[in-house]
Protein backbone atom coordinates (compact mmCIF):
# COMPACT_ATOMS: atom_id res chain seq x y z
CA UNK A 1 0.00 0.00 0.00
CA UNK A 2 1.76 3.63 -0.90
CA UNK A 3 1.63 6.74 0.71
CA UNK A 4 -1.51 8.08 -1.23
CA UNK A 5 -3.51 5.57 -0.32
CA UNK A 6 -2.74 5.30 3.80
CA UNK A 7 -3.55 8.72 3.94
CA UNK A 8 -6.97 8.49 1.80
CA UNK A 9 -7.30 5.42 3.80
CA UNK A 10 -7.06 7.63 7.19
CA UNK A 11 -8.76 10.40 5.90
CA UNK A 12 -12.02 8.23 5.73
CA UNK A 13 -12.23 6.16 8.93
CA UNK A 14 -10.07 8.19 11.35
CA UNK A 15 -13.01 10.66 11.75
CA UNK A 16 -15.03 7.23 12.57
CA UNK A 17 -12.73 6.18 14.66
CA UNK A 18 -12.20 9.60 16.62
CA UNK A 19 -16.20 9.04 17.50
CA UNK A 20 -16.21 5.99 18.70
CA UNK A 21 -12.81 6.35 21.47
CA UNK A 22 -14.76 9.50 22.21
CA UNK A 23 -18.22 8.40 22.83
CA UNK A 24 -16.38 5.51 24.84
CA UNK A 25 -14.41 8.16 26.58
CA UNK A 26 -18.28 9.73 28.02
CA UNK A 27 -19.04 6.19 29.12
CA UNK A 28 -16.24 5.92 31.07
CA UNK A 29 -16.63 9.85 32.13
CA UNK A 30 -20.14 8.97 33.55
CA UNK A 31 -18.65 5.67 35.78
CA UNK A 32 -18.18 6.11 39.16
CA UNK A 33 -14.78 3.84 39.43
CA UNK A 34 -13.68 5.15 36.17
CA UNK A 35 -10.31 4.12 35.38
CA UNK A 36 -7.80 7.09 35.31
CA UNK A 37 -5.24 7.94 33.09
CA UNK A 38 -6.38 7.45 29.61
CA UNK A 39 -6.54 11.11 28.73
CA UNK A 40 -3.35 11.67 27.90
CA UNK A 41 -3.83 8.26 25.73
CA UNK A 42 -7.02 10.10 23.95
CA UNK A 43 -4.65 13.00 23.36
CA UNK A 44 -1.86 10.61 21.93
CA UNK A 45 -4.26 8.80 19.87
CA UNK A 46 -5.81 12.06 18.23
CA UNK A 47 -2.28 13.30 17.35
CA UNK A 48 -1.79 10.21 15.47
CA UNK A 49 -4.68 10.35 13.36
CA UNK A 50 -4.78 13.98 12.75
CA UNK A 51 -1.01 13.58 11.81
CA UNK A 52 -1.28 10.43 9.15
CA UNK A 53 -4.48 12.06 7.65
CA UNK A 54 -2.22 15.07 6.60
CA UNK A 55 -1.68 15.51 2.62
CA UNK A 56 2.28 15.77 3.24
CA UNK A 57 3.98 14.05 6.14
CA UNK A 58 6.83 15.35 5.90
CA UNK A 59 6.19 19.16 6.76
CA UNK A 60 3.20 17.98 9.34
CA UNK A 61 6.39 16.17 11.44
CA UNK A 62 7.99 19.15 11.28
CA UNK A 63 4.99 21.13 12.30
CA UNK A 64 4.11 18.35 14.96
CA UNK A 65 7.28 18.59 16.42
CA UNK A 66 7.83 22.45 16.79
CA UNK A 67 4.27 22.78 18.38
CA UNK A 68 5.03 19.84 20.72
CA UNK A 69 8.32 21.98 21.57
CA UNK A 70 6.33 24.98 22.13
CA UNK A 71 3.47 23.81 23.39
CA UNK A 72 5.46 21.97 26.26
CA UNK A 73 7.97 24.69 26.68
CA UNK A 74 5.45 27.32 27.46
CA UNK A 75 3.43 24.71 29.73
CA UNK A 76 6.92 24.38 31.87
CA UNK A 77 7.39 27.95 32.49
CA UNK A 78 3.72 28.50 33.07
CA UNK A 79 3.73 25.43 35.85
CA UNK A 80 6.89 26.41 37.36
CA UNK A 81 7.27 30.35 37.45
CA UNK A 82 3.31 31.06 37.23
CA UNK A 83 4.61 34.10 34.40
CA UNK A 84 2.55 32.39 31.72
CA UNK A 85 -1.34 31.31 32.33
CA UNK A 86 -1.53 31.71 36.13
CA UNK A 87 -0.55 29.73 39.28
CA UNK A 88 -1.63 25.88 38.59
CA UNK A 89 -0.85 22.44 38.65
CA UNK A 90 -0.88 19.17 36.53
CA UNK A 91 -2.96 16.28 38.54
CA UNK A 92 -2.31 12.44 37.47
CA UNK A 93 -5.03 11.94 34.70
CA UNK A 94 -2.62 13.02 31.87
CA UNK A 95 0.07 10.68 32.84
CA UNK A 96 3.35 11.08 33.27
CA UNK A 97 4.94 14.60 33.75
CA UNK A 98 8.42 15.84 33.09
CA UNK A 99 9.29 19.43 34.95
CA UNK A 100 5.73 19.19 36.25
CA UNK A 101 4.31 19.00 32.74
CA UNK A 102 2.58 16.03 31.33
CA UNK A 103 4.79 14.55 28.77
CA UNK A 104 1.05 14.71 26.51
CA UNK A 105 0.73 17.86 26.76
CA UNK A 106 2.86 19.16 23.93
CA UNK A 107 0.70 16.91 21.87
CA UNK A 108 -2.76 18.77 23.37
CA UNK A 109 -1.28 21.98 21.75
CA UNK A 110 -0.75 20.41 18.37
CA UNK A 111 -4.14 18.98 18.38
CA UNK A 112 -5.78 21.62 20.02
CA UNK A 113 -4.30 24.37 16.50
CA UNK A 114 -4.62 21.59 13.97
CA UNK A 115 -8.57 21.01 14.66
CA UNK A 116 -8.87 24.99 14.88
CA UNK A 117 -6.81 25.46 11.92
CA UNK A 118 -8.45 23.30 9.54
CA UNK A 119 -11.69 24.40 10.81
CA UNK A 120 -10.47 28.03 9.40
CA UNK A 121 -9.40 26.25 6.16
CA UNK A 122 -12.60 24.23 5.58
CA UNK A 123 -15.12 28.03 6.07
CA UNK A 124 -12.16 30.37 4.72
CA UNK A 125 -9.80 28.68 2.62
CA UNK A 126 -8.73 31.39 0.40
CA UNK A 127 -9.77 34.92 0.92
CA UNK A 128 -8.53 35.49 4.12
CA UNK A 129 -4.66 36.66 5.16
CA UNK A 130 -2.20 34.86 7.11
CA UNK A 131 -2.40 37.06 10.08
CA UNK A 132 -6.28 37.04 10.30
CA UNK A 133 -6.27 33.21 9.77
CA UNK A 134 -4.02 32.57 12.85
CA UNK A 135 -5.95 35.54 14.91
CA UNK A 136 -8.97 32.98 14.24
CA UNK A 137 -7.28 30.35 14.95
CA UNK A 138 -6.74 31.58 17.78
CA UNK A 139 -9.94 32.60 19.14
CA UNK A 140 -11.33 28.71 18.16
CA UNK A 141 -8.29 27.96 20.32
CA UNK A 142 -9.08 29.87 23.07
CA UNK A 143 -12.84 28.95 22.89
CA UNK A 144 -11.89 25.23 22.87
CA UNK A 145 -9.37 26.04 26.14
CA UNK A 146 -12.80 27.30 27.45
CA UNK A 147 -14.82 24.21 27.35
CA UNK A 148 -12.08 22.15 28.72
CA UNK A 149 -11.19 24.14 31.78
CA UNK A 150 -14.24 23.49 34.26
CA UNK A 151 -13.72 19.69 33.10
CA UNK A 152 -10.31 19.37 33.67
CA UNK A 153 -10.60 20.72 37.16
CA UNK A 154 -13.25 18.48 38.16
CA UNK A 155 -11.25 15.33 36.78
CA UNK A 156 -8.17 16.01 37.65
CA UNK A 157 -6.21 17.06 34.76
CA UNK A 158 -4.83 20.03 36.34
CA UNK A 159 -6.21 22.90 39.01
CA UNK A 160 -5.84 26.75 39.15
CA UNK A 161 -5.04 28.25 42.60
CA UNK A 162 -8.36 28.70 44.66
CA UNK A 163 -10.35 26.75 42.06
CA UNK A 164 -10.06 29.90 39.49
CA UNK A 165 -9.62 30.42 36.18
CA UNK A 166 -7.55 33.29 35.46
CA UNK A 167 -8.01 35.79 32.09
CA UNK A 168 -4.66 35.78 32.07
CA UNK A 169 -4.98 31.92 31.13
CA UNK A 170 -7.20 33.07 28.07
CA UNK A 171 -4.94 36.04 26.77
CA UNK A 172 -1.66 33.50 27.13
CA UNK A 173 -3.67 30.70 25.19
CA UNK A 174 -4.72 33.62 22.69
CA UNK A 175 -1.16 34.52 22.41
CA UNK A 176 0.51 31.13 21.98
CA UNK A 177 -2.27 29.58 19.69
CA UNK A 178 -2.10 32.54 17.23
CA UNK A 179 1.77 32.14 17.05
CA UNK A 180 1.84 28.36 16.66
CA UNK A 181 -1.73 28.89 14.12
CA UNK A 182 0.90 31.30 12.01
CA UNK A 183 3.32 28.91 11.49
CA UNK A 184 0.97 26.18 10.69
CA UNK A 185 -1.24 27.80 8.46
CA UNK A 186 1.92 29.32 6.24
CA UNK A 187 3.36 25.84 5.81
CA UNK A 188 -0.54 24.10 5.50
CA UNK A 189 -2.91 24.57 2.95
CA UNK A 190 -5.20 21.34 2.18
CA UNK A 191 -7.60 20.47 4.40
CA UNK A 192 -7.51 17.80 6.60
CA UNK A 193 -10.54 16.17 7.91
CA UNK A 194 -9.69 14.32 10.51
CA UNK A 195 -8.58 17.53 12.24
CA UNK A 196 -11.40 19.65 10.84
CA UNK A 197 -13.80 16.96 12.54
CA UNK A 198 -12.01 16.64 15.55
CA UNK A 199 -12.99 20.15 16.73
CA UNK A 200 -16.33 19.41 16.31
CA UNK A 201 -15.95 16.23 18.42
CA UNK A 202 -14.11 18.32 21.08
CA UNK A 203 -16.60 20.99 21.40
CA UNK A 204 -19.76 18.32 21.78
CA UNK A 205 -17.52 16.08 24.01
CA UNK A 206 -16.30 19.13 26.77
CA UNK A 207 -19.49 20.19 26.20
CA UNK A 208 -21.75 17.13 27.29
CA UNK A 209 -18.89 16.90 30.32
CA UNK A 210 -19.78 20.60 31.47
CA UNK A 211 -23.39 19.46 32.38
CA UNK A 212 -22.63 15.95 33.62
Amino acid sequence: MNTKSIQTNFQHYAPWVLMLFHLIGLGIFLYPDRVEGLSGFNMLLCAVLIFFSSTNWRTEAYLLVGIIIGGFTVEAIGVNTGLLFGTYEYGSELGPKIYGVPFVLGFNWYCVVAASAHLVLKWFPTHLSLVVKAIMVGLLCVFLDYLIEPVAMKYNFWDWENSLIPLFNYVCWFIFASIFAGVYLLNVKLLNSTAHVLFYIWMGFFFILNFI
